[in-house]
């Protein structure tokens, strides 16, 4: 599979200008967002030192900071850092779309013939079906899904920055799209969303068969101090079960290894199973295949979404036609947990601009 990407190079500097860094522009945004250093290192895949070192030794090439650390305050944005990184935002909303255009022209001239009219790119939450999917479409109806799997709220932000053609993504049942959409298009929404439901399924909590005493809710989980394995933070199981938690009055404090992390449903279902844990959350079919036990605590319904002009362009309306079949069907129901009686059925999230707050409101 060819693939061909461009992409802005930034050069800074007051007497020369060097390479900037792409891992700091994902700090900047980290720090833009959390104000905690420590969580934006994190989040642009950086040590908390090696973050830390880059701010200072760019203050002193550009002879001004790009943030600061305040004592009681956290780490926030100087006016250079926000400028650079509206400059950045501004300059990929303008070049980006002319950038993708020249690069699938390229692949398309570099590769197959064809090869741009089966291709989609796709970043999606670990799902189990979806990989099926995956693997029937490009052995029985010549499309290729390019899949990648991040947290949901990554999956939308990389479709908010043209960085995949469909983002997949699960938003339990009172939770609307529109404002999932809008924590990730910050600068509002420039055109038309697709999200075509792909199927329901249950999540719960994920234990070892015969466990005693029996974990059926998180309150069983943090009353019994039962050891806990958790979903890595971004990932829409993470928010799912903060929510959960909430409604039940617990905090996350309250579970015992919380912050113990894994990166798929199926990491989670082997850590029980091997004895590393004895209670994880996830899906009912991951419990499923390693023998362990399942208490249904919610139901979610698991998108892919694109933008309007998008879909419809192929191969996105055969992608589409098969969801709608009983092949698809076929393969959910094999999955314990699935229900994909409604696959296929679209729904429309109109542009929007973001919304502006006035100084002095709420």
């Amino acid at each position: 599979m060819l693939r061909v990407e461009l992409d802005l190079r930034w050069r800074l500097g007051r007497r020369e200008a060097v390479p900037f860094d792409d891992a700091l522009f994902a700090l900047l945004e980290g720090i833009g967002e959390s104000e905690s250093l420590q969580a934006a290192a994190r989040r642009a895949g950086l040590s908390y030192r090696h973050a830390w070192g880059l701010l200072n030794g760019w203050a002193e090439s550009l002879g001004r900071p790009l943030a600061t650390l305040e004592r009681g305050r956290g780490t926030r944005l100087t006016p250079l850092g926000s400028r650079l990184l509206d400059s950045r935002r501004a300059a990929e909303a303008r070049l980006g779309p002319e950038l993708a255009r020249i690069a699938a022209e390229l692949a398309a001239g570099l590769g197959e013939p064809d090869a741009a009219a089966r291709r989609l790119r796709v970043h999606a939450s670990h799902d189990l079906a979806l990989r099926r999917t995956a693997e029937r479409l490009a052995d029985a109806h010549g499309i290729e899904l390019d899949l990648a799997v991040h947290g949901s709220h990554d999956c939308l932000e990389s479709l908010a920055r043209r960085r995949c053609d469909l983002a997949g993504f699960h938003a339990a049942p009172d939770a609307p799209l529109e404002g999932m959409l809008g924590d990730a298009f910050p600068k509002g929404i420039p055109e038309a969303i697709v999200a075509y439901q792909l199927f329901q399924r249950q999540q719960g909590l994920i234990t070892a068969a015969h466990a005693t005493p029996p974990l059926r809710t998180l309150a069983d989980v943090a009353r019994t101090g039962a050891r806990f394995i958790n979903r890595q933070r971004g990932s829409g199981t993470r928010t799912l079960l903060d929510r959960l938690l909430r409604q039940a009055g617990l905090k996350p404090s309250d579970v015992r290894g919380y912050h113990d992390e894994e990166f798929t449903h199926l990491a989670v279902a082997a850590t029980v199973a091997g004895g590393g844990a004895d209670a994880g959350f996830g899906i009912r079919a991951a419990a499923a295949q390693f023998g362990l036990e399942f208490a249904p605590l919610a139901v979610e319904t698991y998108y892919l979404a694109c933008r309007e002009s998008r879909a419809r362009e192929e191969p996105l309306p055969r992608l589409v036609e098969f969801l709608r079949g009983e092949e698809f069907q076929a393969l959910c129901a094999d999955l314990p947990g699935y229900d994909a009686r409604d696959a296929g059925r679209s729904l429309r999230v109109a542009p929007r601009r973001a919304r502006r707050v006035r100084a002095g409101g709420a």
